[in-house]
């Protein structure tokens, strides 16, 4: 059967056929319901090597055709000034708009051309744009007002609110051309730039000559098996905590650090990679949920139904029609508990989901399959914590992917030493993050397909 999680790959079971292709998928299967399953489930998602440290990635979204309304006139020949209106019943068939696309700032007509058809959401009015004029450095529009003659101009005809913030919504409905015109302008909407840093994982097996031809009582054949095994663990948990919590960072100097730190001091530099929750919009505590919420703030940490389903409907307005919800195990109580008398939990067969133990909760936004995080219930800020991702929207990149290095050790030294190394970063595509507006790209976030919920301490009704 197909895998169950979207994003991930193959089948979800381990076959003869099918043994572990690398380390981290490994990882998954000696631990799939261990301490690192965002690692784990990036073993079997989107992976792409890089030869940089510095990877960039470039997303566009659907654009969303629609602008606001910051000025109105009937003087056709001048911009009109911000907070302009035009009063109902004004018989003026046209008239000039500035206005503001969602996300940009300030007076911008570029996603316009003469030919759009125009939608007034707020007063059920369609206009059409015979020009595009510039006054004084600031672009603005003249339209045709009442296209289809539902009103009678100068009788019934609404008003035109222009404001900064609560000017009419302005959306594009379209383009009308006439017979035989010529070719219309071309819009181009530039995608927005990300971009993240490799970082450098090692975890270090050193076993004794001595100690490698020891027979343990526990295991005949020496240390060196289990000391291999906690260190792949280890590895796997340190590059989970940095794929969650890590932050981007190049450091180029060092002041008097030890060895072998002391490398950066000589133009090596220490980079790390930044994770999920960094990637993230500022959290919030308003009344009203937003993609990054702090319940704990916001409501003294009680969850209910109506915030959850405020919660899910922004968390689904983007990206595909699944969440994968790692929880800590407090959050996922409340949950549980939530579902008890308003929904259902399905537990998911593990040969679908690599060994995981996951459940699916159906909600009407689109389907949540939660996972008990470990690292998450181990601390107690963390356990209230719900983080919601879009495996789909994740890439692993690496410049070396996890590998077993053997007998690293210095010559003359009375032991073995091996390592686990990788040099990777992830790529978090709609994470809503403000982008990299080099290379004139725009500055304005992309929409966000990843959340995270705060403090759930409690079900509260």
């Amino acid at each position: 059967m197909a895998g169950a999680i979207p994003g991930m790959r193959g089948s979800g079971s381990w076959t003869a056929a099918e043994k572990p292709l690398n380390w981290r998928q490994m990882i998954l299967l000696l631990f799939p319901n261990g301490d690192c399953p965002l690692v784990g489930m990036l073993s079997k998602a989107k992976e792409q090597p890089t030869d940089s440290t510095t990877f960039n990635f470039f997303e566009k979204g659907l654009p969303e055709q629609r602008a606001i309304i910051l000025g109105a006139s009937t003087t056709l020949g001048s911009v009109p000034a911000v907070g302009a209106d035009i009063a109902a019943n004004d018989a003026n068939a046209r008239i000039a708009l500035r206005v503001q696309p969602i996300g940009a700032s300030g007076a911008d007509t570029s996603i316009y051309k003469v030919g759009h058809v125009l939608y007034n959401q707020a007063k059920d009015e369609s206009y059409y744009i015979l020009q595009k004029l510039t006054d004084t450095g600031v672009d603005y529009l003249v339209v045709l007002r009442n296209l289809g003659g539902r009103y009678t101009l100068g009788t019934n005809n609404p008003a035109v609110t222009g404001d900064a913030t609560a000017g009419d919504s302005l959306l594009i409905t379209g383009t009308a051309f006439p017979e035989g015109a010529d070719v219309g302008q071309a819009v181009v909407y530039p995608p927005i730039k990300h971009y993240n840093l490799t970082q450098i994982f090692r975890s270090v097996i050193q076993v004794t000559r001595t100690a490698r031809r020891t027979k343990l009582r526990t295991d005949a054949t020496g240390p060196y098996r289990e000391l291999k095994r906690e260190a792949l663990q280890l590895h796997g948990i340190e590059m989970e905590k940095a794929f969650w919590w890590g932050e981007r960072s190049e450091l180029v100097a060092l002041t008097s650090p030890s060895a072998p730190l002391d490398v950066t001091s000589a133009s090596q530099p220490t980079r790390t990679t930044r994770g999920v929750v960094n990637w993230l919009p500022g959290i919030t505590s308003g009344a009203a949920p937003t993609i990054h919420y702090d319940l704990g703030t916001a409501n003294a940490g009680g969850l209910t139904e109506k915030l959850w389903t405020q919660w899910l409907e922004v968390l689904f307005r983007f990206g595909t029609n699944t969440r994968t919800l790692f929880c800590g195990s407090t959050a996922l109580g409340v949950i549980t508990e939530m579902a008890k008398s308003k929904g259902t939990i399905e537990i998911m067969p593990e040969t679908q989901t690599y060994g995981m133990a996951i459940m699916r909760y159906l909600t009407p936004f689109g389907t949540v399959q939660l996972v008990n995080h470990p690292l998450f219930s181990n601390d107690p800020l963390w356990r209230k914590d719900i983080c919601a991702l879009d495996l789909d929207k994740l890439t692993y990149r690496y410049i070396d992917d996890t590998m077993l290095r053997r007998n690293v050790q210095n010559p003359g030294l009375d032991a073995s030493v091996d390592e686990y190394l990788t040099e990777a970063g992830l790529e978090v595509h709609f994470s809503g993050a403000t982008p990299d507006s080099s290379d004139g790209l725009p500055s304005t976030p992309g929409p966000p397909a990843h959340g995270r919920l705060k403090g759930v301490a409690a079900y509260t009704g």
